[in-house]
């Protein structure tokens, strides 16, 4: 007994150094699966959190001050055009400074003229989507995941990343207003009194003050990339001249040699038929554009003014040396048969810059030469090759029809019609190579009266102006409708801002399936990717008042397809605008009509021969557009032409 209690006593911290261990182990593991598990919730978290935003934008994100977080590809486009059409309707505000005031000129960048329209400044609404998109996100979950969180805590501000001003034409509306109060700069140069005998006196050189239109451009970019309300303070700045009266004193007395060699002499020699023609440059036209210039080695001579003489050659020679190339191009009835054949022709172009470079160094010659000075100048050309030569139509193909486009132009103005009649005429028996791509304005131009095309008046911004080649918009409508129904890859189109009702679905008068064109840009073109020629046969209905354009070629089994365009929202046009103008007669109004705005969608679907399908859906937002009136009045009263509704004006007011 006495024996197994002193075991019992010798045992016990043996007992109690086990149950020890046992409970340390214990306090270890359940820490250590507290860790794990919180471990693992933050891993899935943070997961979860990737893949909820694959999809969306990173949180707490901005573009300037607009939220543009946890939005997902069709509501971030919404956001986004909604910002562009707000800052379109208030329009850009200009402050400057005149001699003795200050003044506000306020440009609306959207301007319709006739059918067509031109955004002053716009944006890619489908590439900046998917910029936004793309921030911050890679193919991993779990990185997005982080990204994510971080964004919770560190807010960030983005700008949109493509947009495009149309320089020329907001500098050009701008001087309108501008212009008479700056004070241009001159060079020193020479001012010639007579030239029998040579009498003249040296100008001086003047700095001048002008406004700094470059530095506009880039604040209204800057501003419309932030989708802020776009307020400009015009700046005004000095500029120098670049040619001092002392410049011009180490040259004068080599100004007699400028005229006494006599006229420069511009010949051309037809390559094709051989008919030798000449121009003359006479001394009262080197009187009138002689400037005195630095040359790229910064050596001070005498010269002529690059503008005019290059006016002169665009006036007097170059209607005598451009030829355009002429594609090999054949016709086809109804059962495809060809009924016209065309032999292919180089084409020649005048070389405009080349050749008043060689013209102004025939002077600048004179400057340092007494003699050895040419007193001819041969024109320069370049060859156009035609894009089809005639060895090309030879066991083409042409056999199938490919898809066929139908469009309405009823109820056309004359002109209208006949600008639509001259495109299908250029456009009918095309031949597009294989890899091709068409473009409208490529085939349709040029678009000048010479080139067949007719003007009509049309409401520009607040002034009534001609313009050529109204209806083209019909041509590039009725091409789109043609490439889907073809199967063939659409490689630019754009809607138009309006809704116009010649461009309305044939089938359901929705918008939606139209597209625009205009000299230089946006244009349609569309890809032949079928491998072998495609025939263009264009047709003009006139019982039906219809265009019907079909493309020939031959099938590769692939079909093609596009649905009936929804319309997914309709904007209210707004309240009429009335602005008041002298170019009317007193009481006589000419008004542009009002135009709903509306967003539409639709689907173009391109089955391959092996099944398998492509869907493309295209997206377009029509901008709301109030009446627009211009009334003519004896003088303008001051803040007449601002409406009390702001919202679409086109015109542009101070």
């Amino acid at each position: 007994m006495l024996d197994e209690i002193n075991k019992q006593i010798i045992d016990q911290p043996k007992i109690i150094l086990e149950k020890t261990t046992v409970f340390k182990k214990r306090r270890f593991w359940v820490p250590l699966f507290m860790v794990l598990s919180i471990l693992i919730g933050l891993f899935l978290s943070v997961l979860g959190m990737g893949y909820f935003y694959k999809l969306r934008v990173l949180p707490n994100t901005f573009v300037g001050i607009l939220p543009i977080g946890g939005l997902t590809k069709e509501e971030l486009k919404t956001a986004i055009t909604s910002m562009n059409d707000k800052l379109s309707s208030e329009g850009i505000s200009f402050d400057y400074q005149t001699n003795s005031d200050h003044k506000t000129k306020l440009v609306y960048p959207f301007i319709v003229e006739g059918e067509n329209t031109v955004e002053l400044v716009k944006i890619d609404i489908e590439n900046e989507v998917n910029y936004l998109l793309k921030q911050g996100h890679s193919s991993n979950y779990f990185l997005n995941g982080l990204s994510a969180v971080e964004s919770f805590f560190v807010p960030e501000t983005l700008n949109l990343q493509n947009v495009e001003v149309d320089s020329p034409r907001l500098i050009a509306i701008l001087a309108q207003d501008l212009s008479i109060y700056e004070t241009p700069f001159s060079n020193a140069s020479v001012q010639i009194n007579t030239l029998e005998p040579l009498d003249f006196n040296v100008t001086s050189a003047k700095a001048g003050i002008v406004y700094d239109y470059s530095g506009i451009i880039k604040e209204v970019k800057n501003k419309w990339s932030k989708l802020e309300a776009v307020q400009i303070q015009v700046k005004l700045r000095e500029k120098m001249p670049i040619i001092l009266e002392k410049d011009v004193e180490t040259i004068k007395d080599r100004l007699p040699m400028v005229f006494s060699p006599g006229v420069v002499e511009v010949t051309y020699q037809d390559p094709v038929i051989g008919e030798y023609r000449r121009w003359k440059i006479n001394e009262i036209k080197i009187k009138n554009w002689l400037e005195v210039q630095k040359t790229p080695e910064n050596e001070i001579v005498f010269g002529l003014n690059v503008d005019k003489v290059q006016e002169f050659l665009q006036n007097n020679v170059s209607q005598y040396v451009n030829v355009s190339a002429v594609d090999a191009k054949f016709k086809t009835d109804e059962s495809g048969r060809v009924i016209e054949f065309q032999g292919s022709r180089p084409g020649i172009k005048l070389d405009l810059e080349k050749t008043a470079n060689d013209i102004n160094s025939i002077v600048w010659g004179r400057t340092w030469h007494d003699q050895g000075v040419p007193k001819t100048v041969a024109v320069t050309i370049a060859t156009v090759e035609p894009l089809i030569k005639t060895g090309d139509v030879n066991n083409l193909g042409i056999k199938d029809v490919l898809g066929v486009g139908v469009s309405d132009y009823s109820n056309s103005p004359v002109n209208r019609i006949k600008n639509i009649t001259n495109a299908v005429n250029k456009l009918n028996g095309i031949l597009i190579k294989p890899g091709e791509e068409f473009s409208t304005l490529k085939y349709t131009s040029p678009f000048t009266l010479e080139g067949g095309y007719f003007s009509e008046l049309v409401i520009k911004g607040n002034e009534l102006k001609p313009e050529i080649g109204g209806g083209l918009c019909q041509i590039a409508t009725t091409l789109f409708r043609m490439a889907m129904n073809s199967g063939l890859k659409i490689v630019n189109r754009r809607n138009h801002a309006l809704v116009v009702s010649h461009y309305n679905d044939p089938v359901n008068g929705n918008p939606g399936t139209d597209a625009t064109v205009y000299d230089p840009a946006p244009d349609f073109t569309f890809l032949n990717d079928t491998g072998n020629y495609i025939l263009l046969q264009t047709t003009m209905n006139k019982k039906t008042q219809e265009l019907v354009f079909t493309l020939w070629g031959t099938s590769d089994g692939r079909k093609g397809y596009y649905t009936h365009p929804i319309v997914k929202k309709w904007y209210s046009p707004g309240e009429e605008i009335i602005t008041e103008t002298t170019d009317l007669k007193p009481g006589e109004t000419k008004c542009q009509n009002a135009f709903a705005g509306a967003d539409a969608t639709f689907t173009y679907t391109i089955v391959r021969p092996d099944n398998q399908q492509e869907e493309i859906v295209f997206d377009s937002h029509y901008k709301p557009l109030p009446k627009t009136c211009l009334k003519g009045v004896e003088v303008i009263t001051e803040g007449s032409s601002v409406s009390s509704s702001t919202e679409g004006i086109v015109v542009s007011v101070e």
